[in-house]
């Protein structure tokens, strides 16, 4: 890994600047933790700008810190992968063993803000409009909001076609709720579209996996997931796994919120399709 870098480096076309060398020090002494950080984290971390960040990775010839970190991961030694030295019954074991504990972290991190998830619930139980945003993996999660919230009464909207939700949150109002799934908190277009909703005054709340992140500092409430994901492991199960939990904890209080309007609504709606099931 460090080879690699040190062969980029070499190749880059201007000298880097003394804050761009301390970038590039630890980038070679810490590549498997840069990897999994956000470009805010490193920011924050090494007290340089975002700005002086992108700047280094385009001297390295990448279009920013995502493609970086790409070619960073592939760089990282290729360790075989520990599971095809897994028999089938270890395999099914380790997977299980994962899963479960992606349920017992998130819990964890759910009890410590219980009154950010109790308010975001509160919001969303009071709000004229409830969008839901996400793409990629992200995005089956927030149709699966949809779905959830829709069915308990709430007005819900969400698309697959950004420009359609860009057009939609165009008109949302401060007494509107945009829901926003972003594992990494980086995604270009999920952060551009809470500041577009954020220009409306309406209420963010931002499901993702870094606290110190673009969607982060513009959401009004940040519930975390604990997975962080290397490029190579975006949509992982145990991202959505945990993504889910979150969601399910959310949809159960605000289902709890309006109890009574909530019943009515999943009895009309089951019995909506219920001539189609035998």
């Amino acid at each position: 890994m460090v080879e690699d870098i040190l062969t980029r480096l070499s190749y880059q076309p201007g000298a880097l600047t003394k804050k761009e060398k301390i970038i590039a020090q630890y980038v070679i002494e810490n590549g498997e933790e840069v990897v999994h950080m956000s470009i805010t984290e490193l920011s924050d971390l090494l007290n340089v700008g975002e700005g002086t960040i992108v700047r280094f990775c385009q001297k390295l010839g990448f279009e920013g810190f995502h493609s970086f970190k790409i070619f960073l991961a592939k760089s990282l030694p290729n360790n075989k992968n520990e599971a095809e030295s897994f028999s089938s019954e270890d395999l099914l074991l380790q997977i299980k063993t994962n899963h479960i504990n992606t349920i017992v972290q998130t819990y964890e991190l759910l009890s410590s803000s219980k009154e950010v998830l109790s308010k975001c619930a509160e919001i969303i139980s009071q709000c004229k409009k409830l969008y839901t945003v996400g793409v990629g993996a992200s995005g089956a999660t927030a149709l699966d909001a949809y779905y959830k919230f829709m069915r308990i009464g709430i007005d819900t909207f969400f698309s697959q076609d950004t420009h359609l939700v860009a057009m939609a949150l165009a008109t949302s109002t401060s007494n509107d709720v945009l829901l926003a799934f972003s594992q990494s908190g980086s995604t270009s277009v999920i952060v551009d579209l809470s500041k577009m909703a954020k220009d409306n005054n309406t209420k963010i709340v931002a499901v993702t996996g870094h606290k110190r992140s673009p969607l982060a500092e513009v959401a009004d409430y940040v519930l975390l997931t604990p997975i962080r994901e290397a490029p190579f492991e975006s949509g992982a199960i145990r991202s959505k796994i945990s993504q889910l939990h979150v969601l399910e904890a959310l949809f159960e209080m605000t289902k709890r919120n309006i109890k009574e309007r909530a019943n009515h609504y999943i009895q009309q709606t089951a019995r909506a399709v219920e001539r189609w099931i035998y």
